[in-house]
């Protein structure tokens, strides 16, 4: 129908140009002079006409500047940017006017934003549920992110944590195998290489058995995805979209509300979530070698969880009404199911939390300020970006202050320039606030895990940048148990082992050229 639709578009404007033709040609002979000596020069009445028209335009430069900050400076405002962000390319627009306007249309706006916004309401804060939340103390955290973002406490559940590359998509290519009704797959980033071709072929494989399977990518992190690898998805069987497609994705790959999320539901009983992209990159094949990440899989209540969240971006891109596509696992493409008991899975308290421009209350990052400021004796943080913005910073260096335990723990290799160098510009006011941080080694860390004291940790596809925190679409799970701490506090000693401990003192020796790309990497840290 869209092919259709663009060769009628095309030859309504062919015919347009064809009519237009007659007059642009007498345009061009009052315009345009040939002579044999000369060449191509401009008449001279319309010479003496552009001239006039620029003295005239001279002496309302003045108005015209007014006008132009107005427009420009509405745009901006409009488009809804955090302050940061706004002031920055305010500044750009003011000091390099006319470049800067390009560079703006460029790389700055998506003014489909400003309408598809209208998607994204909102939600209401939601009254707290004063059971099971106040039982603990530990639960103090969760109240607060249920009443922001109406995340329950999910009590019957089972985790496996699972260390890179070979773990994780060796137990999701298990599972995938085994699936007899559905398979709902959502990711940043899929990639058209080993690892994804094959994660392709048993998708096809699954749906010629009947298998109801749905996949939503994401347009930008995707953008390298090849057609033919859509479509052999799609004549297989197989459900696709790309999540809010834009107009030139490589020069727009993080100026835009993007789909960061990490989901694989399997027939509602499994679900997988965490760093991981499809790729042979993340199998440690691409350029920065050993890639070290966290993915978890997961049974029991959270899968629903997880499954909701899914849905919720499926339907807003497709059109479709999620009460009719699984989401109870009682409709006519899946068949009718008992409603599951989870009982014999073991009490393992978690929240499914998910964030982005539908969420007013940001309600990661206010998971993550909750875990950090109330800690009484350690918070360990990895994460690949730190570009966590004022208030994140403040609660870690305000914490190490107080004598808590903090560490941070970032890569030594950069695969964003802005964004390595903007993390490189929090590291010294951490380090004087007594913040130990740790650079990786390895390879590089892509892992999104916090743990704080014994009981708490968070594990998902959040960074802590404000891109991840404030706008994208992520998921990220707030789970109470020593147990599972315990075996991420495990695995975090284990990466100290390949990384190097900063210190103040010989921080502070870096050559100047290193300092002052932090600064511009700080300067642009709200567009990362």
């Amino acid at each position: 129908m869209w092919k259709t639709t663009r060769i009628v578009l095309f030859m309504i404007l062919a015919a347009f140009v064809a009519g237009l033709m007659p007059t642009i040609i007498d345009f061009i002979d009052s315009t345009v002079v040939y002579s044999v000596k000369e060449g191509l020069s401009l008449h001279p009445e319309f010479a003496s006409e552009m001239a006039s028209f620029f003295h005239t335009a001279k002496s309302y430069t003045v108005h015209i500047l007014i006008i132009y900050a107005f427009v420009i400076g509405a745009i901006i405002f409009m488009e809804g940017q955090n302050p940061d962000r706004t002031i920055l390319w305010l500044l750009t627009l003011v000091l390099v006017p006319v470049i800067g306007v390009i560079i703006y249309m460029l790389l700055g706006p998506d003014l489909k934003n400003i309408k598809t916004r209208k998607l994204f309401k909102p939600s209401k804060a939601m009254l707290t549920d004063m059971t099971p939340f106040t039982q603990d103390k530990r639960f103090l955290i969760g109240k607060a992110i249920h009443t922001v973002s109406g995340a329950d406490l999910m009590l019957r559940n089972r985790m496996e944590i699972l260390v890179n590359g070979e773990a994780t998509f060796g137990s999701i290519k298990s599972e995938l195998r085994k699936a007899k009704r559905f398979i709902h797959m959502q990711y940043y980033i899929i990639k058209d290489d080993g690892i994804g071709r094959e994660i392709r072929d048993i998708l096809i494989e699954a749906a010629s058995r009947g298998v109801k399977v749905r996949v939503l990518y994401d347009a930008v992190g995707s953008w390298k995805l090849k057609r033919e690898y859509v479509e052999t998805l799609r004549s297989a069987g197989v459900e696709c979209h790309s999540f809010m497609p834009v107009s030139f994705p490589m020069f727009r790959r993080q100026m835009n509300f993007r789909n960061h999320r990490k989901i694989i539901v399997i027939d509602g009983e499994v679900a997988f979530t965490g760093g991981l992209n499809i790729g042979d990159e993340y199998l440690g094949r691409g350029p920065l070698g050993h890639w070290r990440d966290t993915h978890v899989r997961l049974e029991g209540e959270s899968v629903a969880e997880l499954h909701k969240i899914f849905l919720y971006d499926w339907c807003m891109r497709s059109g479709e009404d999620p009460d009719k596509i699984c989401e109870n696992v009682s409709c006519d493409d899946c068949g009718n199911m008992p409603e599951r008991d989870h009982s014999s899975l073991p009490v393992l308290p978690m929240q499914v939390v998910s964030s982005g421009v539908d969420n007013a209350w940001h309600s990661i990052s206010m998971g993550y300020f909750s875990m950090i400021s109330r800690a009484k004796e350690r918070v360990w943080i990895t994460t690949p970006y730190l570009v966590p913005g004022p208030i994140l910073m403040n609660a870690m260096m305000t914490t190490s202050l107080a004598g808590v335990d903090v560490r941070v723990m970032i890569p030594s290799v950069k695969d964003h320039f802005l964004v390595f160098w903007g993390s490189r510009g929090n590291i010294e006011p951490l380090l004087g606030a007594g913040v130990r941080v740790y650079r990786y080694k390895k390879g590089f860390i892509h892992t999104k895990t916090v743990l704080a004291d014994d009981d708490i940790s968070s594990v998902g596809t959040c960074n802590m940048d404000v891109r991840s925190l404030e706008i994208n679409f992520e998921n990220q799970l707030f789970i109470y148990d020593k147990g599972i701490n315990g075996e991420f506090a495990k695995q975090f000693l284990a990466d100290i082992e390949d990384s190097e401990e900063l210190h103040l003192s010989e921080w502070e020796k870096r050559p100047i050229w290193q300092k002052i790309l932090e600064s511009f990497g700080r300067l642009y840290s709200a567009q990362i």
